[in-house]
């Protein structure tokens, strides 16, 4: 086995780490952390294409500093893009337990989004009855914290 086949076997992960920028290791710690599968070449196309936008979005709210990786959970500050009381709140995002399960019970089935945001909160352990909390977020900040439950709901 030649150098270039233990890389791609993982075998020497720390060789192919040292391309990585900080951002980008800390998603691969992050993605490890949680047991998401990050392997992009054993991945199928599509699968693959939305990965790489959820990798790019994390990288970049690391960069921006609205993200900060806390061994498996994320330190997430809202932008101000998202309403006053809301914009620079930290919310932690942890990883899925029980509670967030359940939290999209009791919900029609065509009520997929309702469902989502239910998760999504159960992630930042907000109450139920606290939805709008995640609701109500910017685009932006939704959108990160809905990338990191559907690499929960896909693991």
């Amino acid at each position: 086995m030649n150098e270039d086949d233990a890389v791609t076997n993982g075998e020497d992960t720390a060789a192919s780490d040292l391309d990585l920028s900080l951002e980008e290791l800390e998603f691969k710690n992050y993605c490890e952390a949680n047991d998401f599968d990050c392997d992009e070449a054993a991945m199928e196309e599509d699968d693959r294409k939305d990965f790489v936008k959820i990798k790019k979005r994390f990288i970049k709210a690391i960069r921006e500093k609205r993200a900060v990786v806390d061994g498996k959970k994320v330190i997430y500050t809202v932008s101000e893009n998202s309403p006053e009381g809301m914009a620079g709140t930290k919310i932690t995002i942890s990883r899925p337990n029980g509670r967030t399960l359940l939290a999209m019970d009791g919900y029609k089935d065509t009520m997929q989004q309702t469902k989502l945001a239910a998760y999504m909160a159960a992630l930042c352990r907000i109450p139920r009855n606290d939805i709008q909390k995640i609701t109500g977020l910017d685009k932006k900040d939704h959108q990160f914290i809905q990338d990191i439950a559907i690499l929960f709901l896909t693991e």
